[in-house]
């Protein structure tokens, strides 16, 4: 995975929390998907792991807490344009 898939993966993920209609399961779905790929032995490490990763494992947390999730999101819509 590229660090521009990756980018690509999360736009995704963040369009489908911005939604009017949140599919909890689909945002997992797609999150589990990107984690495994950015495992695959290719993937340049030149990303904020540590915060990239809690935002793919913070589905659950971000689905029942308001301020962590616009936090989070926040986050990634800096990461995002930068």
């Amino acid at each position: 995975m590229t660090v521009f898939e990756l980018k690509i993966a999360l736009i995704q993920i963040l369009a489908e929390e911005s939604g009017p209609e949140v599919d909890w399961d689909q945002i997992e779905n797609l999150s589990e998907r990107t984690y495994v790929r950015l495992t695959e032995p290719d993937t340049p490490q030149d990303f904020p792991q540590e915060s990239v990763i809690g935002y793919l494992g913070g589905f659950r947390r971000r689905r029942g807490d308001r301020q962590f999730c616009e936090q989070q999101r926040e986050w990634l819509r800096m990461y995002l344009q930068g």
